[in-house]
C-alpha cells in the first residue's frame, strides 16, 4: 500500500540534502528543483494524489506490493529518491504519469537494496539494474 505525506519538514530536507549534493547532482547529470515554479504555487494536492493513484493502478507490480510505502511529496529536490526501509521521495512539479513512474522506480530501489548482493555494487551499476527491474514491471 502507498500511503501519500506531505510536510514542511520533509520539503527542508529536501531542499538543504539538494542543496548539499548540487555538485555530484550537476556532475551525474539529475535535474532537481531548489525553488518552485508559479505554475506549481498553487497545485491542488488532494487532485493530484488522486491522478497520481489512478496512473499507480494501472500498474500490477503497485495493486500487489507486499509492504506500505510512504510517499513523501515535494517541490524541492530531485525528481525522486528514497530511504531505507520504506520512503520515497518525488518531487511534483511534474506530471502525474511521471510522478507515478518515479514513485515506482524509487520502490525498485528499495526492494533491490534489501538484497545484500546490491550493497556491494557502485551506483551506475545499481540503476542499470533497478532500470532493468522497472522495465520488466511496467510492462507487464
Amino acid at each position: 500500500m502507498i500511503i501519500f505525506k506531505r510536510d514542511f519538514f520533509t520539503d527542508l530536507k529536501l531542499f538543504f540534502t539538494t542543496l548539499i549534493k548540487k555538485r555530484w547532482l550537476d556532475k551525474n547529470g539529475y535535474y532537481y528543483y531548489l525553488s518552485v515554479l508559479e505554475e506549481h504555487k498553487k497545485k491542488d494536492l488532494k487532485k493530484l494524489i488522486r491522478a497520481i493513484n489512478n496512473e499507480l493502478k494501472s500498474y500490477n507490480f503497485i495493486t500487489n506490493l507486499k509492504d506500505d510505502y510512504l510517499v513523501f511529496l515535494s517541490n524541492y529536490g530531485t525528481f525522486g529518491s528514497f530511504e531505507k526501509p520504506n520512503n520515497v521521495y518525488v518531487n511534483i512539479q511534474r506530471t502525474s504519469k511521471e510522478i507515478s513512474l518515479t514513485i515506482i522506480h524509487e520502490i525498485v530501489h528499495l526492494i533491490l537494496e534489501a538484497e545484500p548482493s546490491f550493497e556491494c555494487l557502485d551506483h551506475e551499476k545499481k540503476e542499470q539494474l533497478v532500470e532493468k527491474r522497472f522495465n520488466e514491471l511496467i510492462e507487464t
